[in-house]
């Protein structure tokens, strides 16, 4: 089937993604072709994985490149639109007929009660004749409802790929901008990873800052992040003025900060203010965790940090170092291996040319573990504190993020929800699971109990934002 595929870019994905990948090809393109008998053919497939796994990507590039139109469905966007379930049988029967077509239904195990016969309902009514498939895609697939199950004609989990799998995909992705010898590098240490965390080892290795293939997602933007104005200020300062407004500076004689640390507690915004910062520039935003530093060979680890500066050196960018106490610490602390990366960190950003629009911007929660030589002037010489929010932050915070739903006297409840002790990530999770308490009872509109639910089945430990919601902050 990979062959009806004329793009041998896709074909390289699909094969990325192994036999998983073939079936799923399969099952799309037979439906879409009608080239399978009538006991053969697959009305519904449940295609299952972890987070950054490859699900949306696999789905989208195959719906493209085998020529179907793709109805894409979230339960939060149905409850959003009001109608109760309704809203979800209109937007079933608004997919065309008499053309291919794949339903994706999104986070399969939230279709609940009622919204679950209406999905089982739709599926038992595609025949032989039909020429569209219900993908169902699910971090989760033992939530998902028996009814839904049973209908299912094929479970796809998406594993982390082999090393043939992952040079297939380091190749996709990489091909004429990184050297095969760097993409056969990362493929072979990304042993044990799924897609996106290939992607972004791939990142590093690259003669440019490459964006994560993985499902498209709006930009995170000022006018998204609450209670948090005074910080907002501080930032467009010392990051979006110089990388906007270069020659300013240059001509006053004033020397742009070269890098930020933002500490406070978890949860309370930082790699949000981080991503909105590089979206307000259209900068590029490097990202860099620990796994993407640390190797085992000697002077790997080294190598990589400085292809990262490298990376970040060619264009607009924003190098985010998250967690900077864990890796770059002090160095009496650190081990060998974290005393040559700090001080290959300080080489690397003493190397920094002045002219380059590039600023690094690192986040911690326990500012007091970090080496005191990253904080002097010409490194990290801005250092601002990110606060939990007040009640006014967080009722600013609870408006921003549920601007787009209905809510029964909102006032009130947001009022009510905003005297609780949170931060603005449980703010947000707590939104979500609101959204799902109200999609299982059936409501177009979001309750006081459905928040007072989310709000008690989350976990508050120390002031972190970790919850027990059935979703991924």
């Amino acid at each position: 089937m990979a062959d009806r595929i004329a793009d041998p870019q896709a074909r390289r994905l699909v094969a990325g993604f192994g036999d998983e990948g073939q079936r799923l090809c399969q099952a799309i393109g037979g439906r879409a072709r009608g080239a399978l008998p009538a006991g053969l053919a697959v009305r519904s497939v449940v295609v299952s994985g972890r987070s950054g796994a490859g699900k949306a990507l696999l789905l989208r590039t195959l719906a493209d490149q085998l020529q179907c139109e793709l109805v894409r469905i979230h339960p939060g966007r149905v409850v959003a639109s009001g109608g109760q379930h309704h809203g979800l049988r209109r937007q079933l029967v608004s997919v065309p007929r008499g053309r291919p077509a794949v339903v994706w239904l999104v986070d399969a195990e939230l279709f609940r009660g009622l919204y679950s016969s209406v999905v089982a309902e739709f599926i038992r009514r595609q025949d032989a004749a039909s020429q569209c498939l219900v993908v169902m895609t699910t971090r989760y697939p033992e939530r998902m409802t028996p009814d839904l199950r049973r209908l299912c004609d094929d479970h796809i989990r998406l594993l982390p790929p082999g090393p043939a799998e992952r040079r297939c995909l380091a190749r996709w992705v990489g091909c004429g901008r990184i050297p095969e010898e760097l993409l056969d590098q990362a493929a072979d240490g990304a042993h044990g990873k799924v897609a996106a965390e290939l992607f972004a080892a791939l990142a590093v290795f690259g003669e440019q800052p490459l964006a994560q293939p993985s499902s498209p997602q709006a930009a995170v933007g000022w006018g998204d992040i609450g209670g948090l104005d005074a910080v907002i200020e501080r930032l467009k300062e010392t990051i979006v003025w110089p990388l906007q407004h270069p020659e300013r500076f240059r001509r006053l004689g004033i020397r742009a900060p070269r890098g930020v640390l933002l500490h406070g507690p978890p949860g309370t915004g930082k790699t949000m203010l981080a991503q909105a910062a590089a979206s307000e520039v259209s900068a590029s935003f490097l990202a860099v965790a620990i796994p993407d530093l640390v190797k085992g060979e000697v002077g790997e680890s080294e190598k990589a940090l400085a292809a990262v500066f490298a990376a970040a050196r060619r264009g607009p960018s924003i190098l985010f170092l998250d967690e900077i106490e864990a890796i770059f610490g002090a160095r009496e602390q650190a081990g060998e291996t974290g005393r040559k990366l700090v001080s290959q960190l300080f080489l690397e950003m003493d190397a920094i040319p002045s002219d380059a629009r590039m600023v690094i911007l690192a986040a911690t929660n326990a500012p007091a573990m970090v080496d005191p030589a990253i904080l002097r002037a010409g490194r990290l010489d801005t250092v601002i504190h990110i606060p939990r929010p007040d009640e006014a932050g967080r009722l600013d915070i609870l408006r921003r993020s549920t601007r787009h739903l209905r809510i029964d006297d909102a006032d009130a409840v947001l009022a009510w929800l905003a005297r609780r002790s949170l931060s603005g990530a449980e703010i947000r999770a707590v939104v979500r699971g609101a959204c799902y308490a109200a999609i299982q009872r059936g409501s177009q509109t979001l309750a006081r109990p459905d928040f007072a639910a989310a709000a008690e089945s989350a976990i508050y430990c120390d002031n972190t934002a970790a919850t027990s919601l059935h979703t991924r902050q």
